[in-house]
């Protein structure tokens, strides 16, 4: 069949666009959740709650995508891929609507309109890239892809603080908005041919919790998804409090730490890549994902100890390394499990990884806000993430004695 063929043997060409198609959706896809820890010490202002708070707005979105994964996630083979992808875009464009009403119920509603559209945009894109990739380069090819959220986060946190401090927050929403909406209408010309594989019939057999079950039978992708809830647990922490941390804790500028927090997106994308290339070579992501944790965990216990008395290099440095690691692993992962899946199951089974990941976004943040009131120090919360990254050093030592096995 025509559409057996294509997936056979790619063209370059198809294998690019494919590449930068799904990557720029993922940018897109990420702006509305990246925009709320970036711009958080002025809209909480101006909503008169507390900036911390922050981190149950990020548990909210991804909570919901937590549950909305097993929900969508079967819809991929259904309606498509490529169309799913914009059902994703659609949503980011409707949540930023909401959130330039100023008020926080339209906010928290918002807030599940993200986390439903980034539910099915990983497995979406990782649908489309498994069927065009080849396997030689998966590693990187995924992580190519997989660069799309720290890049997202860098993008905001070098402009939305300046077009906030300059023209009020509500611009930096309607930037989010425009970009989701422009990416939503340039996918239309693909999506006949990209989703010509979609099977409507098959796709209903699905159950609501085959990802999740796909996941358990395989031991190796198991103990994976437990250590990617620890992973996903430290890096969205990063990401939404760091520049309040600055901000509040070490005197910066909102503009100094939106800087800073580029800076660990930034190398979040070089992490991404790099990590991806020596994985193709070497062969072995768990391998890699061990020593990223490693060096995870080291971060996380140096970050207890920053003082605003810290010179800006050695911040610099902790945060590459920081950066490199919590934000660099996600293509390792999600190539793990689309080599371990079902033949024609990968979306269905990504979701069913997605839903771990989720789970420690969904956890994390709220977590971490509900122990910095009681703690009352942004550093000193942080360095209690040793204990999570710890256990994830658990989890994917036991992924890695049982990478040989598939069920």
């Amino acid at each position: 069949m025509k559409r057996d063929a294509i997936a056979a043997a790619p063209g370059r060409p198809t294998v690019v666009a494919v590449v930068v198609a799904t990557t720029v959706a993922q940018v897109a896809s990420v702006l509305g959740a990246a925009i709320f820890p970036v711009i958080a010490p002025k809209l909480a202002a101006d909503l008169g709650v507390p900036a911390s708070l922050v981190g149950y707005q990020v548990s909210i979105t991804y909570g919901t995508a937590m549950v909305a994964t097993l929900l969508l996630s079967g819809m991929i083979p259904r309606r498509g891929a490529c169309r799913m992808m914009q059902v994703s875009l659609a949503l980011g464009v409707a949540a930023m609507l909401l959130t330039m009403t100023s008020s926080i119920a339209a906010i928290v509603i918002a807030s599940m309109l993200l986390g439903a559209g980034m539910s099915v945009m990983t497995p979406a894109s990782t649908h489309l890239l498994f069927r065009f990739s080849p396997a030689q380069n998966r590693n990187l090819i995924f992580s190519i892809k997989q660069t799309g959220v720290p890049f997202g986060w860098l993008l905001l946190a070098l402009i939305a603080p300046g077009i906030t401090l300059a023209f009020g927050w509500k611009w930096a929403v309607a930037l989010v908005l425009v970009v989701a909406l422009t990416t939503c209408v340039a996918l239309q010309p693909v999506r006949k041919v990209w989703d010509d594989d979609r099977h409507a019939r098959t796709a209903t057999a699905y159950s609501l919790f085959a990802g999740l079950h796909i996941l358990w039978r395989g031991i190796a992708l198991r103990w994976l998804a437990m250590a990617t809830f620890c992973y996903s647990f430290v890096q969205l922490c990063l990401g939404s409090f760091l520049v309040t941390m600055m901000v509040e804790e070490a005197g910066y500028t909102l503009v100094a730490a939106g800087v800073l927090l580029s800076l660990v997106q930034a190398s979040g994308v070089i992490g991404r890549i790099v990590w991806g290339w020596l994985t193709d070579r070497s062969g072995d992501g768990f391998a890699m994902l061990f020593r990223l944790n490693v060096i995870m965990t080291a971060c996380c216990a140096l970050t207890a100890f920053i003082s605003p008395h810290w010179p800006v290099p050695a911040l610099a440095l902790l945060f590459i390394a920081f950066g490199a690691t919590a934000v660099g692993w996600n293509g390792i992962f999600l190539a793990e499990v689309a080599k371990r899946s079902p033949r024609g199951m990968v979306s269905v089974a990504t979701g069913g990884a997605m839903v771990w990941s989720f789970g420690g976004i969904l956890i994390g943040p709220a977590m971490f806000a509900t122990a910095y009131k009681w703690i009352g120090s942004y550093t000193v919360t942080f360095g209690w993430l040793t204990i999570v990254a710890v256990l994830g050093l658990v989890f994917i030592s036991l992924a890695r004695n049982r990478s040989g096995d598939n069920h």
